[in-house]
């Protein structure tokens, strides 16, 4: 029989971010269920909220059981599902991606820092649901050709240790070629913010606050720059990124989320792109790329920081569980 352990404050802050990326991710997919065409794409968002739906469940019980405060989260106030479509059933299908790499994420973290058996069981359950979902939707992605298409790269007939300096090149002579590690951080980047861009100009048409429509078309210029460097060393390589999926976002000016809604996927999206760069920063040796996402990092950072100025000032953010404040305040 296992020994009662009290939850710890790593396992506290996975389960409440868990909850609070599922509570925003099914108001989504109940919108986006209304607008679907296509058959197949409207099974997998199906699966998704099946799999949101559960981890809910699992959740609330667990506060209950815990006598923690069950997030506030979204509700049917942050949802009006029957404004009309506001994005395409490509952009669902990139939307389901980018849900099934954070669940995947978000449960291999749970996996690793969770102590507790039934913390594990509820993360180890949902990398499993998670990886089932990933592959089910990449296959769509594949079979509809939604995704960034690229050439066949020639590689080189043999491997050498190469000299520090050509290797690492410089920020103004000519530098080497990429390498593949380079290319795929590259084109994983440029496909994360074509979503974002895609979300913020849908949400900027149905924004009614005009300082909160600005912010978000600051943010879309923002990813729109981004993907045009990122483009740039891809092109010097002669290397065409050919994108197959139509436009994501229609023409309607009605609000199916509310902005304090929208406002949490910007956050959650600008927590997703720092991850990335700064992942790619690691693994890209190359000084111009390095600084490419060192440049990024700072612009998305300050963009953050606006964002949770905008949302507290607005009373959107939700506190995670913290520590009591002390009743005594000492004098110093």
């Amino acid at each position: 029989m296992s020994t009662f352990l009290p939850l710890s404050a790593s396992e506290m802050a996975a389960i409440w971010q868990q909850y609070m990326n599922d509570k925003a991710v099914s108001c989504t997919l109940l919108h986006f269920l209304r607008h679907v065409d296509d058959q197949e794409i409207e099974q997998s968002l199906k699966a998704t909220q099946h799999i949101i739906e559960r981890n809910l469940g699992v959740l609330s019980a667990l506060f209950l059981k815990e006598n923690m405060p069950i997030p506030l989260g979204f509700n049917e106030e942050d949802l009006h599902v029957d404004a009309p479509r506001l994005f395409s059933d490509s952009f669902y299908l990139l939307y389901l991606k980018h849900v099934s790499n954070l669940l995947l994420l978000s449960a291999t973290y749970g996996v690793d820092i969770a102590k507790r058996e039934d913390i594990r069981t509820f993360f180890r359950k949902l990398l499993l649901l998670a990886e089932q979902l990933n592959q089910q939707v990449t296959d769509l992605l594949l079979a509809k050709k939604v995704y960034i298409q690229l050439p066949p790269i020639p590689i080189a007939d043999s491997s050498d240790m190469a000299g520090k300096e050509m290797f690492l090149g410089h920020f103004f002579d000519e530098k080497r070629p990429l390498t593949v590690i380079e290319i795929s951080h590259l084109i994983s980047n440029i496909e994360t913010n074509l979503i974002a861009k895609d979300l913020l100009l849908g949400f900027a048409q149905t924004a009614t606050s005009e300082d909160i429509k600005a912010f978000l078309l600051k943010g879309r210029h923002i990813m729109q720059a981004h993907i045009e460097q990122l483009s740039e060393p891809l092109m010097v390589e002669n290397i065409p990124i050919i994108m197959e999926w139509d436009y994501g976002v229609e023409k309607s000016a009605v609000p199916p989320f509310s902005e304090k809604l929208m406002m949490f996927h910007v956050s959650a999206m600008v927590s997703e792109s720092v991850r990335n760069y700064g992942m790619s920063m690691a693994t890209n040796p190359r000084l111009d790329l390095s600084a490419k996402y060192t440049k990024f990092t700072n612009e998305i950072l300050q963009f953050a920081e606006e964002t949770s100025r905008i949302s507290i000032e607005q009373g959107w953010l939700e506190e995670p569980p913290h520590i009591p404040f002390p009743k005594i305040h000492l004098e110093p």
